[in-house]
């Protein structure tokens, strides 16, 4: 698909993955329908946006509450009479072991990374039918989503349930010219972090493990719309993590708890 004058719903804009995809998408042409929960941040983007030639416009939204769906791609149709692209990136982690889990915590997260994708999806459904060219639906998720970590169960959940629905949905569509991708990045530099629920047992970040930039995956992002490939990882050390593990899951086990046991000592 070439992404010049495509119409794109963009979830979790203002920071991270988010913000950089952004940039990159309207440096491309893409006319975008930024959302957020949060108005003030979201405004600025498209104002920035606008200021560098873009064409975006603030939808505040709240991926946590699914009933917003419905409002959002009703607003971006009225906007730019069409949908092409939805591209739910919004996401919020979660640190805790299982039986440390905070229920309401696990439940706000799993609202956000995987009902709220969800609800927005099906409401897109109906604009991405009438589109003539039908349309793309890009899920970000995470090579953690593909392997779960110790004491990221409810954060990994939430991905692994997410890829679950974009396969079958992949196959729901395929008839009516709507297509299905799934991104997953691995470390990357963000507040993600910062900004999760929960309190983690280890270190958070092994500190000789940078991460990717941000700029890495939103420049995926912009392939995948070009390209439409099914499955996308970032460096060639993501596709190693999942490939390992479905190959050597048991292998896989024992790297991770020796992983583990390196942070707590830090």
């Amino acid at each position: 698909m070439n992404p010049h004058h495509r119409v794109v719903i963009l979830t979790g804009a203002t920071q991270g993955i988010g913000r950089a995809t952004a940039y990159t998408l309207a440096e491309s042409g893409c006319r975008l329908a930024l959302v957020a929960r949060h108005a003030m941040p979201l405004q600025q983007l498209a104002h920035e946006l606008h200021v560098k030639g873009g064409v975006a416009v603030a939808i505040p939204t709240d991926m946590g509450e699914p009933d917003q769906a419905t409002d959002l791609v009703r607003k971006t149709t009225a906007i730019f009479g069409k949908l092409d692209v939805v591209i739910n990136n919004a996401g919020i982690g979660v640190y805790g072991a299982l039986a440390d889990l905070n229920e309401a915590e696990a439940r706000r997260v799993m609202e956000v990374n995987y009902f709220g994708p969800v609800a927005l999806m099906k409401a897109a459904l109906p604009a991405l039918k009438a589109n003539p060219d039908g349309g793309l639906i890009i899920n970000v998720s995470s090579i953690i989503g593909r392997r779960s970590m110790p004491n990221m169960g409810g954060y990994c959940a939430t991905k692994g349930a997410l890829e679950r629905m974009a396969e079958s949905l992949r196959l729901e569509v395929k008839s009516a010219n709507i297509r299905v991708s799934t991104v997953y990045p691995g470390v990357t530099r963000t507040p993600f972090a910062t900004n999760s629920l929960g309190k983690p047992t280890v270190p958070l970040r092994n500190p000789g493990l940078r991460g990717a930039p941000p700029a890495w995956v939103a420049q995926a992002i912009l392939e995948t719309i070009r390209n439409e490939r099914r499955d996308v990882f970032i460096t060639w050390l993501d596709r190693a993590f999942v490939l390992g593990n479905a190959l050597l899951p048991s292998l896989m086990d024992r790297i991770l708890l020796q992983y583990q046991r390196l942070r707590e000592i830090r």
